[in-house]
This record gives structure tokens, sequence and C-alpha cells, in this order.
């Protein structure tokens, strides 16, 4: 059995958070700054609703999924869990000294279902399955299950599905677990748009959330690294309700129950209590454009900070997106000539325009003038990541064959060796992924496209006058 001490969790109490005693009624009349999570039945769940919370960046619950036709209680259930997943052993952590191991998917549920609704004294063990793989069958009855509104399905407005097979990212994870396992307070990764979605339950389980609204992401991170000394971006720190209580923003208290879909917006800070017997969720998240342009310009240099692994691609996945969407995009104009001006392409060209204006700051940040000198990697397709600070290597890096571990060269990105980070050696070699003048080309191909599409098309006045510029040549 692999076992293995992460980081420890930082606690406000010597003894471990507990929820026993907890309802929410109660909850949220002790304290002025907790508010009720905004609930929507899904019989009046619509994309303007969804799209609403959105924009308000308020946390939401769409509830009584489980009472939908296609909800399958002979498939969504733990011992089905068990005989559909193909992982012999699936990672595991004790709550009472953070130490990772793995076990057995029948073992783990067992101790899990044998365990008490809440810590008892002298306990020594609590189990939490946290990241576990899906099976392929309730993936499947996701997508087409026809339960979960279409506009929050995985596969929705998520940038990452035009990943390449040998770059693709699984953001859809399985949790369970009993009373008083957690999730520390944290943020999804990159600005991602969560949905996470209580599947199965056993004695009345579920799981209190504790969530901000999105306008608050700074105060959030203010209040933890001054008043509570510990950094959010960590994911370390269990936050007691009295920390909760004293903060300077709402804090949104959610119990989610069978058939509760949670809405997390983007950069929401929330932390997941376990409540009473077993429950099994499932989570997935969705990068869209709003998620890669607030990852580029805001998330990603946090993440660097802290150390934390990007793990969801962020610059790649917008440069496949542009090329996927121009594709798109190039063979509507070819077919429809008359119908150019028409909304939808409209729609596409500024879409295309926003992400091209992302990404020409990417390329800013990767290029050097002199970088038809520099060495390429055989293989476009390589995942590298920085040896110091965990940021995906989309274009530009340092790398040094002599100072290797386990066999791979030392990889440093451009951003930790302008801060002075370094090989042993100090002999590190600028290295390009891929030709950037492929790139290049690629990007004015795309420019070419837009000022066709524009000539017949002033509505948009700014995005004629991008395209024109952005054309004059990338250096100029």
């Amino acid at each position: 059995m692999e076992c293995k001490v992460v980081q420890p969790w930082a606690r406000t109490q010597d003894q471990v958070l507990t929820c026993k005693g907890w309802t929410l009624d109660n909850l949220l009349k002790m304290h002025k700054n907790f508010l009720a999570g905004d609930r929507v039945p899904v019989s009046k769940t619509t994309e303007e609703v969804i799209a609403t919370f959105d924009a308000k960046g308020i946390p939401a619950v769409i509830e009584g999924l489980q009472h939908l036709p296609g909800w399958k209680d002979d498939l969504l259930n733990v011992d089905c869990l068990a005989d559909d997943s193909s992982i012999e052993k699936v990672p595991v952590r004790n709550i009472h000294n953070n130490v990772d191991t793995k076990l057995s998917l029948l073992d783990f549920i067992e101790r899990t279902r044998n365990a008490s609704p809440f810590v008892q004294p002298g306990e020594s063990e609590r189990l939490y399955g946290k990241d576990l793989e899906t099976p392929q069958s309730w993936i499947d009855w996701l997508h087409r299950g026809n339960v979960v509104p279409s506009c929050l399905l995985p596969t929705t407005d998520n940038l990452l599905v035009h990943l390449p097979e040998s770059a693709k990212v699984d953001t859809l994870m399985s949790y369970i677990g009993t009373g008083d396992t957690f999730t520390p307070s944290h943020k999804d990764l990159c600005a991602s748009h969560g949905q996470n979605l209580m599947c199965y339950t056993e004695n009345d389980g579920s799981s209190f959330w504790f969530m901000t609204r999105r306008q608050d992401a700074r105060a959030v991170a203010d209040y933890f690294h001054n008043k509570l000394e510990h950094d959010i971006d960590h994911e370390s720190y269990v936050t007691s309700v009295e920390d909760f209580a004293r903060a300077p923003f709402p804090v949104y208290v959610i119990e989610q129950k069978l058939g509760d879909l949670v809405i997390v917006p983007r950069t929401s800070c929330h932390q997941v209590v376990n409540h009473g017997g077993l429950t099994v969720k499932v989570s997935w998240s969705r990068m869209s454009l709003k998620s890669i342009s607030q990852a580029v310009y805001y998330e990603l240099p946090l993440c660097r900070r802290v150390c934390r692994p990007e793990t969801y691609r962020v610059r790649l996945t917008l440069y496949y997106t542009i090329r996927a969407l121009y594709t798109k995009f190039s063979e509507q104009m070819r077919q429809h000539t008359v119908l150019s001006c028409s909304t939808d392409l409209r729609n596409q060209a500024q879409q295309i325009t926003q992400a091209l204006r992302i990404f020409d700051d990417v390329l800013q940040n990767e290029c050097v003038e002199d970088y038809v000198s520099l060495p390429c990697h055989l293989s476009s397709e390589i995942n590298l990541s920085c040896d110091f600070c965990g940021a995906d290597i989309f274009q530009s890096f340092l790398e040094c064959e002599e100072c290797s571990s386990d066999g791979d060269p030392c990889t440093i990105c451009p951003e930790c060796y302008a801060e002075g980070r370094s090989c042993s050696c100090q002999l590190m070699q600028p290295t390009q992924v891929r030709p950037l003048d492929n790139i290049l080309q690629e990007r004015d191909e795309v420019i070419r496209g837009l000022r066709e599409h524009w000539k017949t098309s002033s509505e948009d006045s700014e995005g004629v006058e991008f395209a024109t510029k952005a054309y004059a040549g990338f250096y100029t």
C-alpha cells in the first residue's frame, strides 16, 4: 500500500473540524454575513437563469435532478460505482494525519460505511476519497441522460475540448466521503467554472458548502493572507465557521443533498464539509474564454507565486481554441458567402478577435527577436512544466541536460529564469517547443480571414481596427 504525507492542513482549533449539530437554518441565523445560496428547481431552470448566476458571480443550486425521468438510481449508487470502476486502488486521505494512501475501492467503501457519522474522541482514522476516477458508465449517463442542463455539461462552452488527445485534461472527478470529511478552502483551478452533482447518499448524508462571490476574490485573498495568515491558493487551510463569520464579505452557505447540482462561480473560494452518512459527488470544470482571460492575466501569476501546478494548460488551450474556431469560421465563410454578415459569423469573428487579443499578450512573453536561432523540440506535443513553479510550458523555456532529475533535463520557465532561478551549473539553453514562425504564420492567416469578414461588416469598428493593426505585423 502506497503512502505519502502531504503538506499539513492548518487548523484554527486543536480538534478536527466537525459539523455535528449543524443545520442550515442555525448556521444562517448565527452570523449576519451568512447568506443562503439561491436554489432553483430544475423544472424552472433555463439558460437565461444560469447565465444570470454567471453574470452576477454568485453561487447557486439547481435542485430536484433526482426526480427527472433520466435519473438512474440503479446506476448512481456506490455499489455500482465499485463494480464499474476499472481502478484497482484509489487514493484516499486520512483527515487526522493528512496521510494519502491507496486502498481497494471496496475496502475504502466498507471503511467509510462503518465509520461513525462524526469524529469520535480518540479517533485516528477518517478517510476521504478525493479526485477519484469516474466510471465511463457514469460519464455516458451525464452526457446522454438528459438530466443535467445542456449548457452546464462538461463539453459545453469548455475550450479544453479543443486540446489534442495527447494533451487532454481530465476535469471530471468523483468524491466519496462520510461526515466530517472535507475539502479545505480553495478556488477551482485557472478561473474555471465549477459544477458539482450529489449523485448518491446513505443515512441522510449531505454536504455543507461555504462559498464566496466572484467579485470578492481579492478581498478573500487579503483576508486569508492578512488575518488568517494563510494563502488561499495553497488549498491547505481548514476554515472554521468562526473564521467565515468574521470575514469582511458575504459567505453563501448551502446544504447540498441528493440531486442537488451546485454551480461554483469562477474564482469563488469554497470549502466543503460532508455531513452525516456516506455521500458520492461528481464534479467537473469548464474553461470558457472568460476563464482563459482571467487565468492569463490574474490566476496564472498567482499559481506561479505559490508554485501550484497549472494543470489546465491554459496557453496551449488558447492556441488550439483559436485554430478550432478559425477552422469552423473559415469553412462557414466559404460555404455561405452571401451570409458573411450573419449574426452567427459576426459572433464567431468577435470571439476569435477576443481570443487573439489574449494570445498576442501571451506571445509577447514567449518571443525573443532572435527566435530563429533557438533549438526546437522535434515534437510539438510534449508535456513540460517548470521544475520550480509548476507552470505549463507552452512555447519558450530554458533547459539544461546536465542538471537532470530522474533522467529528465532541468526545465525552467522564462518568468522563473528572469527572477534568477536556474539549474546548478547556471548554463541553461533557451529552447522552443515548436518553430515560432509556424505560430506567427497561423496567426497572420487568422488575421487575414478576419479582415475579409470585417470588410463586409462594419458593425464592429473595434474589431476592424484590431484586425487592421494586428495584420501590420507582430513586432511593429
